[in-house]
């Protein structure tokens, strides 16, 4: 893949996804455990701390997640943000400034955007994004005053449209779960991404699950692409991260990396450092690393682990003697 945007600097960053799923913006049905909290912000002033610490610039942080929280909604019509949404929001977003971070705001994750039926624990709006007149909703009531209320805060790097939004969708995923149409998805992403930029004035993105999908989203105006990588995920891909980048055809807007694994026990030849030098070389915007928190023990993600800072740190220490040296 020939970089398609010279000399753009590499945004490292960390994914903190959560503190709880789903909960760190707004009130849920069992009330308000956000982020704004008291107890809540001395732990993330002294994460964020560590964070800096480590040599990361970009915190990822999933905002909405699978829609339990942050706003009121009535018979699959989403009504207005929470008395708590923008509360968190913000205090969220100036600790990230007081500690010269920024934050990637994944707004939907795809669980969210998948049909469980029986399988998983239900709430609310569970089904909100599920019908046409509740995507809207969502984005007139809720986003759009989301973007007008955050616009150009010092605290974003990019509003995130969606996570992993393709393991919802049938033409990726031929599943129970996967039952969104992509044509309705990708006219959703693309009123989303102009509406952020119109009314939010940061760039926009989206977390494509796959390399080789990332080209799907590149007709909504993204300002930038993102991908996630995971090696025993890419078996049938064939060839490894920097085998696949430079088989990437060419891309009109930069490409960060908002997944990558701390390790990959389904990969032993996997290595974070490797794999972020492979990024560096490759001119990509950046990358961030998933995990900065430990796991949940009932988590899929438990095998991957977390990422150690002093590992983050002696990288970005190599990586800026070399770029010196050069």
């Amino acid at each position: 893949m020939q970089p398609s945007l010279q000399k753009t600097p590499f945004l490292l960053g960390v994914n903190y996804p959560w503190l709880h799923y789903g909960e760190d913006f707004g009130s849920t049905i069992r009330g308000h455990n956000g982020v704004s909290l008291p107890e809540h912000q001395k732990l993330l002033s002294e994460e964020f701390v560590r964070i800096r610490d480590s040599g990361a610039e970009i915190v990822r942080w999933f905002l909405f997640a699978d829609g339990r929280a942050g706003f009121a909604a009535d018979r699959g019509v989403a009504g207005k943000a929470d008395e708590f949404l923008f509360q968190d929001v913000a205090a969220l977003l100036n600790l990230a400034e007081q500690h010269q971070l920024k934050l990637c705001f994944s707004l939907i994750d795809f669980l969210w955007l998948q049909e469980h039926g029986k399988q998983r624990e239900k709430h609310p709006h569970h089904a909100l994004l599920h019908f046409a007149a509740g995507r809207e909703s969502f984005l007139l009531h809720v986003l759009i005053p989301l973007f007008l209320e955050f616009s150009a805060h010092r605290g974003l790097f990019a509003w995130e449209i969606a996570n992993e939004p393709e393991w919802a969708i049938r033409e990726f995923r031929r599943t129970a779960t996967a039952q969104m149409r992509f044509a309705d998805l990708r006219v959703y992403a693309a009123e989303i991404t102009k509406a952020a930029q119109e009314f939010g004035k940061v760039p926009v993105t989206l977390g494509s699950a796959r390399l080789m999908w990332v080209r799907a989203w590149s007709e909504i105006g993204l300002d930038f692409y993102q991908a996630h990588y995971y090696p025993s995920t890419e078996r049938d891909a064939g060839g490894n991260l920097a085998t696949q980048l430079a088989a990437l055809p060419e891309l009109d807007k930069p490409l960060w990396l908002g997944e990558l694994p701390a390790q990959d026990p389904g990969a032993p030849e996997y290595s974070l450092e490797t794999a972020l030098r492979v990024c560096f070389e490759a001119q990509l915007y950046g990358a961030a690393v998933w995990r900065w928190t430990a796991p949940e023990q009932t988590g899929t993600d438990v095998p991957i682990g977390q990422v150690q800072a002093a590992a983050l740190r002696s990288w970005i220490d190599q990586a800026r003697a070399k770029a010196i040296r050069a």
